[in-house]
């Protein structure tokens, strides 16, 4: 039933099942790398939540998006994965381990996860997912998955050029994260910011949500003019773009920090209650910080008590890490 994939196959459809939220998403793109490396001919599909979706549109390598919805009831959404078969899919990697490759008839399709190696980093267990059904060679495969268009990279340009007067080198700084129990105290930011401004003369440009725009405002204002606030003002593409053009960045567990890493930025990312084993970063360099040891809702997840871990995390332990980062970049 699970018939191997090989180079030399036949394939002409494929259909990639990512995930929902944005930093699991960008875990996936390895995966879609080596397809459209190795299978250039052959018209790949993705399936994504409604968050990750935009992070592939508009890439003339990507044939469709097909936005999943876990919300939907039972009837629905298996109306909208029978719908799927329109499209003939003849091979599916399913990185979500959902029943939706069964309903699609797929010449090839990988297995079921069985694999007992829990702790494996994310991107690399959907790296062993793929080679499940596909044995693929050794090398790091181009960046394809996930490509600012042009219009993306213009508008980053314009972003920027008034604010670095000439190619002034920056650091992205994001300062939140989809839970508060992964975020930094807002007032550390204010100090990080003028450290890395007095220390290397960098300037600091801050990414966020829409949400975000205002917390991020302010810790700009006490800071000066040293600081450009981008929070809610780009895409997810155009975030890309430009993250591609950041000397480094200092991160949360978070979207940003995956997309940080995927582009192979230097950086720093600041942990509590996730295990960077198995979701931290994975550029060529960077430092994690992570001060958990004596957080009581880590050590023991069923009590009343909150996190303290990120408030656990010092100005030195930060400034610390960004210097080890630095200096192997300089």
């Amino acid at each position: 039933m699970f018939s191997k994939l090989y180079k030399h196959s036949s394939v002409r459809n494929i259909l990639v099942i990512t995930l929902s939220n944005i930093g699991d998403a960008v875990l996936t793109a390895p995966v879609i790398d080596i397809l459209l490396r190795d299978f250039p001919s052959a018209q790949l599909s993705v399936v994504a939540g409604a968050k990750a979706a935009p992070l592939f549109e508009g890439n003339p390598r990507i044939s469709r998006i097909h936005v999943f919805d876990k919300q939907r009831n039972a009837l629905t959404q298996a109306q909208w994965t029978l719908g799927l078969r329109a499209y003939r899919y003849d091979a599916v990697v399913d990185l979500r381990n959902s029943m939706i490759g069964y309903f699609l008839l797929a010449k090839w399709m990988t297995p079921p996860d069985l694999s007992v190696y829990k702790t494996l980093h994310l991107r690399q267990r959907h790296l062993n997912r793929l080679r499940s059904l596909y044995d693929f060679g050794p090398g790091e495969a181009p960046m394809l998955a996930m490509v600012p268009s042009k219009e993306d990279e213009l508008f980053v340009d314009q972003l920027l050029r008034p604010f670095l007067k000439g190619g002034a080198p920056f650091v992205i700084v994001g300062a939140s994260a989809g839970d508060s129990a992964k975020t930094w105290p807002d007032k550390e930011f204010v100090h990080l910011n003028k450290a890395i401004i007095s220390k290397y003369a960098f300037k600091i440009v801050m990414v966020g949500s829409r949400q975000d725009r205002q917390t991020i405002e302010s810790i700009g204002n006490q800071v000066g003019e040293e600081v450009l606030n981008l929070a809610g003002r780009t895409s997810l593409t155009q975030l890309i773009a430009l993250f591609k053009r950041t000397k480094m960045a200092v991160v949360h567990d978070s979207g940003p920090m995956h997309i940080a890493s995927y582009v192979n930025k230097p950086l720093v990312a600041l942990f509590g209650p996730t295990d960077p084993d198995y979701y931290g970063p994975w550029s060529y360099v960077y430092k994690v910080v992570r001060r958990n040891g004596r957080c009581p809702r880590c050590l023991d997840p069923k009590t009343p008590l909150t996190h303290n871990c990120m408030s656990a995390i010092t100005q030195q332990d930060v400034l610390e890490s960004f210097k080890e980062v630095y200096e192997q970049i300089r």
